[in-house]
């Protein structure tokens, strides 16, 4: 599958990237491209009669090679660039990969044109860009391509691995008599630099979370998919100079989440067996959020005179109860995304370049305010969240949960940075009462702990509370924090 939409530059120009989803190669899902050889003998039966404990399968009638072949090992690196920048196709040889030892390998490959009747003669000298995939070829495997597949070199899915190569010498010689890669068109490789052809770029995903997830790697393999620092592409970390508190020990941050779920497409339960549809029970518990949970939580915290931060989604501030809420709360007033059944996991950069200025300009319209403060639907994040959103003019970032110091985050190429509060795991309601089953006393309790323990401890520290609508806003669990 090929996703679309994203933008990279390219000599001053935005070119359009598409994503090559991965796919597990099969014998059946290879098939257009290779034959795929494995463990399991195709075609038995060829009968050498003294061969007696042997399973012979009978030849590849398809699989050949011009004049002299090539045979030969060949180890593939990790390469960081998912860009594919070159294809090329045989017509006088069916190349050969077979993978050695532990390690899966990637493989880009394209549907044959040259004997395409419905393309004319230029199209048949170029790749079919809807019949362009990306195969993970599992270990101990091997594909033959079809004569004309266009393919490139296969490619490390993080892991190191060797490939058994079939080639012949006239292409191998013509390869090695380039100086550096250029397109070329002698010795039976006809090879293409597909930006000269195409207004667009191919991509195909980072393969390492792949591979892990359908057991293709005995061990775990490094995915630094947030950057060298762990804060995003491009983002990195600078500390806060002491003194930030102003003499305090401890800032408390209460952080409101106010959402909504998009009908028919579920969301948390308190009681998450149950599995009807519709579905009302659980449907019902979050509608109450909105409807009751917000305003108590907002009568208690001016009751105490306690300032709050609320996180919205946008789509919450259409229900006219949750606006009339929010406005007379006097809470700092932050972003939620849309609503908290769409993250932003699977976005490409536009989706999530438009979901952010609609979020934004949605809370706007509604309370009269641009939000400054953000935190991702879910932590449904990007490796390109935190850049979208300082680029958005978010100016704090809750999206991440590491420390007890509040610290900022800077675009290398940019400049614009954002602070980041940390988002406590161990103070959200959710935690502590779907996950960890505490019942109001003892999640109050929590929460007590932990504030006392931070502030019996050296140095300046920032605590987030997590709060929804629909937990921390119901009766017992909305009355027993402010007792304690």
């Amino acid at each position: 599958m090929v996703g679309t939409g994203e933008k990279q530059n390219s000599e001053g120009k935005e070119r359009e990237v598409r994503w090559l989803d991965l796919k597990l190669a099969t014998k059946e899902n290879i098939k257009p491209y290779a034959f795929m050889v494995n463990d399991t003998v195709d075609n038995p039966g060829l009968g050498i009669p003294f061969y007696k404990t042997v399973i012979e399968g009978a030849n590849l009638s398809e699989a050949t090679w011009k004049d002299q072949a090539c045979v030969r090992t060949s180890t593939i690196l990790w390469r960081d660039d998912h860009t594919v920048t070159w294809l090329e196709r045989h017509l006088e040889m069916t190349q050969g990969f077979v993978l050695l030892g532990k390690n899966p390998g990637l493989f880009v490959l394209g549907e044959a044109t040259q004997d395409r009747e419905d393309l004319d003669e230029k199209h048949r000298a170029l790749p079919d860009p809807s019949k362009v995939e990306a195969f993970v070829v599992p270990p101990g495997t091997g594909i033959i391509l079809r004569k004309g597949t266009w393919h490139d070199f296969p490619v490390s899915c993080g892991p190191p691995v060797t490939s058994f190569i079939l080639n012949t010498e006239e292409v191998v010689e013509a390869l090695a008599s380039m100086p550096k890669a250029a397109p070329m068109n002698h010795g039976d490789c006809f090879k293409l630099r597909l930006s000269e052809h195409w207004d667009f770029s191919f991509k195909f995903r980072d393969p390492r979370p792949f591979i892990q997830k359908h057991g293709l790697v005995t061990t775990p393999i490094a995915s630094p998919l947030m950057g060298t620092e762990g804060y995003g592409v491009g983002m990195k970390r600078e500390e806060v100079k002491s003194g930030w508190a102003n003499g305090d020990r401890i800032i408390v941050v209460p952080i409101v989440n106010v959402e909504v779920f998009v009908p028919g497409c579920g969301g948390p339960g308190i009681q998450p067996h149950l599995q009807s549809v519709p579905e009302v029970a659980n449907k019902g518990w979050r509608d109450y959020g909105n409807r009751c949970g917000l305003q108590r939580l907002v009568h208690m915290f001016k009751s105490l005179g306690l300032p709050a931060t609320a996180v919205i989604n946008s789509d919450a501030v259409k229900l006219p109860a949750v606006a009339a809420a929010l406005k007379d709360s006097n809470w700092e007033l932050g972003a939620h995304g849309i609503n908290n059944s769409s993250g932003n996991a699977k976005m490409n950069r536009s989706e999530e370049e438009t979901a952010f200025k609609q979020c934004l300009d949605g809370l706007e319209g509604e309370l009269g305010k641009r939000p400054t403060t953000w935190l991702t639907p879910g932590f449904s994040i990007t490796e390109r969240t935190p850049e979208i959103a300082a680029s958005s003019g978010v100016q704090t970032f809750l999206d991440f949960c590491d420390d007890d110091v509040p610290y900022e985050i800077v675009h290398e190429d940019t400049g614009k940075r954002m602070l980041c509060l940390p988002y406590c795991m161990e103070t959200n309601d959710f935690s502590l009462v779907l996950t960890k089953h505490h019942d109001p006393q003892q999640y109050a309790q929590a929460l007590e702990d932990h504030v006392r323990q931070l502030a019996a401890e050296p140095g300046e520290k920032v605590v987030c509370l997590g709060m929804h609508t629909f937990v921390a806003g119901t009766p017992a669990r909305g009355f027993a924090p402010f007792q304690t």
